[in-house]
């Protein structure tokens, strides 16, 4: 006789729909606006009670599964000893029912298989079917006696795991999960987010475990590291730095860390444009669409010998199903030794011949090649050419309504889809998060509509400034909407996302957030859209900088406001994060970026009339020496706006050796340095122009200075 899991006293279902905060009511019961869930799941019921984690309390796991599902375990028992200080025994069982009952099951946390006739029958007569869930689904159910955990995989355990750790809370010295009964699968099979490793930051092999440990506590199951240089091929030596390139034996031991958290690595490795770090070396000029360009032509031979030898060098480091081609922004095809070609049979045959060819010398390796949608888009009547066993991977990063109309076409064709929506991290002192949030629940919904087999969330490192750490916003909101079904809810993320992200019970972390976002609202009020990294880097004294910062100069206000506010509560409240605290430092490097921005938009105005008040009033010694005290001094404008650029110069070194290896760094400092030495510079030629007026009782004239901005 099979043994069944007994329930020693009785309880009463209230059930309840669930959405949203997470502070127990005055008498500990969870009401129900108070459930905070990342991802949510589809079928929640909420009773009344719940089961109470102590000291004495154990997790039982199989003894056949112990080594799959040995993460699971332990990423329970460190949110336990994290949220309560209580140290928790993981112990096998031979049966998990018959454990369960033996130990009395109130003093057990069971992580069980479906395939356990005890367990799935037990969750039945609790109104949790198995039907349906997949690999990837899970039951949950708690009471006061009884927290049960249980999957028809390892993967499915993992994740209801997770959404266990996220129901926790403490209540005394003990944790309490709240009764109820969970019924979850995601609605996209793929869900992932892609790192950009090649256009500067290259991340440690300890942050790349962060990321991936991260992730995967939101249900991500593909994590792509996006390659044009960065690889250490053997076949190629010249290509990758050698003080950063990834080597095999790091990626070995990546694929192995990624899989115990049942994450896939997905190799992308560009095979066609965005390849100038490899076309830029003599030695490939023959293979170069253009002397010294992106584009690897697809003319010769030669070119694809080099992509055999790449792939031979990568593919055996990668088990997972799938690889990555890219094909993306090839704007110099046609320009160059494929112009004839180009010309006779059309542009858009060029490009899906080489995609054709690639897949050729790939089937060796079955597996299935995804390559990004931009370009073969154009050619929709051509995309029949195309292997059906090839993925298309469409991308757009703007806040638009609908993406329908750049994934049908390939779903038209009969090929397979991931939609890559972006976390509008590139180019950006602080990610533009209401941007972010519009694209990604919008395109992850369509995708859906259409049937694509998954999402790949991006972030990119276009000008080589980016900082991973300030994109877990969207990162995570990418994970929820591609487990949830159908158009998720912003502002249900929000109000989730301190408890979810920082196990913190009030909204400290979402104003905080709000506060950053206040500086994009402003410029996109002043109509300035232009990237705000570039925005930082403009030299204020030239016309042109003057001109902008004159421009900016009413959105200057609010975005110092947002990021001081922001700056206050990071400092007051830091401690109120009880997870993810350290990300709390790129938030704040944000904000005091975003200050010193500001204010140098706020002092340049107000330098210039300084100065030109002393240019118009000459015959004032008085009034002329004043004026120069605001300007430089040992308290004044020039001085701060210096002072600000060198404090963040150190502030950022540090960001970035948290995330990233040495490499490229300098190449990011240095640009801190001409803008400290550009505001040096000022300070010297204003002292300069102010010991002349001493001699002379004449100044110079304020363009001369780089003063435009005449009152």
């Amino acid at each position: 006789m099979k043994k069944r899991y007994v329930f020693f006293l009785p309880f009463f279902l209230l059930l309840i729909s669930v959405m949203s905060a997470q502070n127990p009511g005055p008498d500990g019961q969870l009401k129900e606006d108070q459930l905070k869930l990342i991802p949510q799941p589809k079928e929640v019921r909420l009773h009344e009670g719940g089961f109470r984690v102590s000291s004495t309390t154990k997790i039982l796991v199989e003894f056949g599964h112990q080594d799959e599902d040995r993460i699971a375990a332990e990423t329970l028992a460190e949110e336990i000893e994290d949220e309560a200080g209580i140290k928790i025994a993981i112990d096998g069982a031979k049966a998990t029912s018959e454990r369960a009952e033996s130990k009395g099951n109130a003093e057990a946390i069971v992580l069980a298989r479906l395939q356990d006739r005890g367990v799935r029958e037990f969750l039945e007569s609790k109104g949790l079917k198995a039907d349906s869930i997949g690999d990837q689904g899970y039951l949950l159910f708690a009471d006061h006696s009884h927290l049960i955990v249980a999957a028809n995989t390892g993967q499915g355990l993992f994740y209801g795991v997770q959404t266990l750790r996220q129901l926790l809370r403490r209540e005394g010295k003990d944790l309490v999960c709240p009764a109820v009964a969970v019924r979850d699968w995601p609605s996209m099979e793929w869900r992932g987010v892609q790192d950009d490793i090649s256009r500067g930051p290259v991340p440690t092999d300890d942050f790349m475990k962060r990321q991936i440990r991260t992730l995967a506590a939101y249900k991500v199951n593909l994590f792509a590291l996006y390659m044009e240089h960065i690889f250490d091929f053997a076949s190629q030596p010249l290509v990758a730095p050698k003080e950063a390139a990834l080597t095999p034996e790091e990626i070995r031991n990546l694929v192995q860390y990624a899989k115990d958290f049942h994450v896939t690595i997905l190799p992308e490795q560009q095979t066609f444009g965005h390849l100038h770090h490899m076309l830029k070396y003599e030695i490939y000029a023959d293979v170069a669409e253009r002397p010294h360009g992106h584009v690897l032509t697809p003319t010769k031979e030669s070119s694809y010998q080099i992509i055999r030898g790449m792939y031979a060098d990568l593919v055996p480091l990668f088990p997972g199903p799938f690889l990555h081609i890219g094909g993306d922004e090839t704007f110099e095809l046609g320009q160059g030794q494929t112009a004839a070609r180009a010309a006779e049979v059309g542009l858009g045959r060029v490009y899906l011949e080489h995609l054709q060819k690639v897949s050729d010398i790939l089937q060796p390796y079955h597996k299935q090649l995804m390559f990004w949608g931009d370009i073969a888009l154009k050619y929709p009547q051509l995309l029949g050419m195309l292997p059906k066993e090839m993925i298309a991977v469409p991308w757009d990063y703007d806040a638009k309504p609908s993406f329908e109309s750049i994934i049908k076409p390939y779903r038209d064709a009969g090929l397979r889809v991931v939609v890559a929506p972006g976390a509008s991290t590139w180019n950006q002192i602080w990610p533009d998060l209401d941007v972010a949030y519009v694209n990604i629940r919008n395109f992850v919904r369509d995708g859906q509509k259409l049937g694509a087999m998954g999402m790949l969330n991006t972030t990119w490192n276009d000008d080589g400034e980016a900082l991973y750490g300030m994109a877990w916003p969207a990162l995570v909101f990418g994970a929820a909407a591609g487990w949830q079904a159908g158009e998720s809810s912003v502002d249900e993320f929000k109000n989730a996302y301190d408890w979810a992200f920082y196990r913190n019970s009030d909204t400290t972390f979402r104003d905080t957030l709000e506060g950053l976002d206040r500086a994009h609202q402003a410029l996109a009020n002043v109509k300035v859209d232009t990237e705000t990294d570039d925005l930082f880097w403009v030299d204020p004294f030239t016309a042109e900088g003057a001109k902008l910062m004159q421009k900016l100069l009413p959105a200057a206000a609010e975005m110092r406001l947002g990021a001081e506010h922001a700056l206050e509560s990071l400092y007051r409240d830091h401690g109120k994060a009880r997870a993810n605290e350290d990300t709390l430092a790129d938030m704040t490097l944000g904000a005091w970026r975003w200050d010193a921005l500001g204010m140098k938009i706020q002092f340049t105005q107000e330098i210039n009339k300084f100065y030109w008040d002393a240019f118009q009033n000459q015959t004032d010694p008085g009034r002329v020496g004043n004026d120069f005290e605001e300007i430089t001094s040992i308290n004044a404008r020039l001085e701060d706006l210096r002072d600000s650029t060198t404090r963040l110069r150190e502030m950022y070194r540090e960001a970035w050796l948290r995330q990233y290896r040495a490499y490229w760094l300098d190449n990011v400092l240095v640009r801190y340095d001409n803008l400290a030495r550009e505001f040096q510079a000022k300070i010297v030629a204003v002292r300069q122009a102010h010991r002349q007026y001493d001699s002379t009782k004449m100044l110079t004239a304020p363009q001369e200075l780089g003063f435009y901005l005449q009152p």
